[in-house]
């Protein structure tokens, strides 16, 4: 089997394990050598278990009944197991802890130039996606999206091979998704058939061929994406302070990752933080909700509860064994359990397990989670992921009116249009935090 080429889906059937109806219906795609196709698609409609298919992932992981035929450069590869296809294509899933095993990223991507060859130039990947500086220090010491790169610039090595990519720009900073644009054109250029599902299509629009959408289960063509537009919050926050940091320092190992800093939160506020991959702000939220203790300064609330943090790895918050017993399990009665199942588009999972979700579903069962769960102040760590533009708009939607009941919330996102709803940005880096001016 040669390098490049087409990648060809003929007649896909997919049924998940435990699910009456199939997600993915007689869908038909093909990919040439050097196309860069965006995969666009609401949450849950099937984009992961597309890419899962062609990775084989599906049905030799995740259990599910598969009919169709995946052809690569004119050759059938539906008999070869996830292993076996892993010399032919590169992966990157939506989450880059489920790929990461490694203990630095320097035997990462020497573990993926021994099975891919020497087909690209590591030197030129690392580069590219900034990943130099990060080489010999511990995977799990990274933040998400320095992981992000990692697990990109390892699945990226397979150029000229076809690479599958899912949310590829989720934990990525500007700085990230425009590294990652340019590492694709290179792929592209060097006859990789690359298909990227995305959310955010719009990060990654200059680079794509073309944008195809999953609707019933089938391929579309699509438009491509444009960002979701928000409003200023029309109601103004309240007098009383619900959260005050005061001299805030945290060090990670040796370092210390910011300057000093100081930050309020007043009674029915929206604070957006945003920052470059790594710099602290993942930390901070954890700090901010005392879940960490500083090394310098201070951080109080005024309320009897502690601000309540939704972390961005939704499967970390997820105990019950079905979506309606997660919200009962916050306290919710029966009759506001279905009105929060159908205000956040639940209301047809609710007998499902909360492990049977796609990332979206999931993200949204914790956005329920808590919307039962009232807490005073609510710390977000990248409440985007797995969301589609309509979903964040209903998200950020939600938000504006609890502020304006009086709820005060922290988002963490490197999505900085999140901010247009906001009463005020910051952005955190080494010096500090500073109000970035609309």
């Amino acid at each position: 089997m040669t390098d490049g080429g087409p990648l060809v889906g003929r007649g896909l059937i997919v049924t998940p394990s435990g699910r009456r109806t199939p997600v993915l219906r007689d869908l038909d795609f093909s990919v040439e050598g050097g196309e860069i196709l965006g995969l666009l698609g609401r949450s849950g409609s099937g984009k992961s278990t597309l890419l899962r298919v062609i990775n084989g992932l599906t049905p030799w992981f995740v259990q599910a009944e598969v009919t169709g035929d995946i052809e690569l450069g004119g050759e059938p590869v539906d008999d070869l197991d996830p292993g076996q296809r892993a010399h032919l294509m590169g992966s990157c899933l939506d989450r880059p802890d489920g790929q990461l095993f490694l203990p630095t990223p320097r035997q990462e991507l020497a573990a993926a130039t021994r099975l891919y060859g020497e087909a690209w130039d590591q030197g030129h990947i690392e580069e590219r996606l900034g990943v130099g500086p990060l080489l010999d220090r511990r995977i799990v010491d990274l933040s998400s999206g320095e992981r992000q790169r990692v697990a990109l610039a390892a699945a990226l090595l397979a150029a000229p091979r076809p690479v599958v990519l899912d949310e590829p720009t989720a934990h990525l900073d500007g700085g990230g998704a425009a590294a990652l644009s340019e590492a694709l054109a290179d792929a592209s250029a060097s006859g990789s058939a690359v298909i990227a599902a995305e959310h955010s299509g719009w990060r990654l629009d200059s680079v794509v061929s073309r944008w195809v959408k999953l609707q019933g289960g089938r391929l579309v063509r699509a438009e491509s994406p444009d960002p979701p537009a928000f409003s200023t919050p029309d109601h103004q926050p309240g007098d009383r302070r619900v959260l005050e940091a005061h001299g805030l320092s945290v060090r990670a190992g040796n370092r210390r990752l910011f300057e000093p800093i100081d930050l309020e939160l007043r009674e029915g506020e929206i604070v957006v933080l945003s920052g470059d991959n790594g710099v602290g702000k993942s930390t901070l939220a954890r700090v901010m909700a005392g879940h960490l203790s500083p090394d310098a300064g201070s951080c109080r609330v005024s309320g009897a509860r502690p601000p309540a943090l939704m972390m961005p790895e939704a499967e970390l918050q997820l105990f019950a064994s079905t979506v309606e017993g997660e919200l009962r399990a916050c306290g919710a009665p029966i009759g506001e359990v279905a009105r929060v199942l159908r205000r956040h588009r639940l209301e047809a999972l609710a007998a499902r397990t909360p492990w049977s979700l796609s990332r979206g579903e999931r993200q949204r069962l914790v956005h329920a989670a808590h919307d039962v769960l009232q807490p005073e102040v609510l710390i977000i760590d990248e409440p985007a992921q797995g969301l589609d533009a309509e979903d964040v708009i209903d998200f950020m939607e939600l938000v504006v009116r609890r502020a304006a009941r009086g709820r005060a919330y922290v988002i963490i996102t490197h999505r900085t249009e999140l901010a247009a709803a906001a009463h005020r940005h910051y952005r955190l880096s080494t010096a500090g935090l500073e109000e970035v001016t609309r």
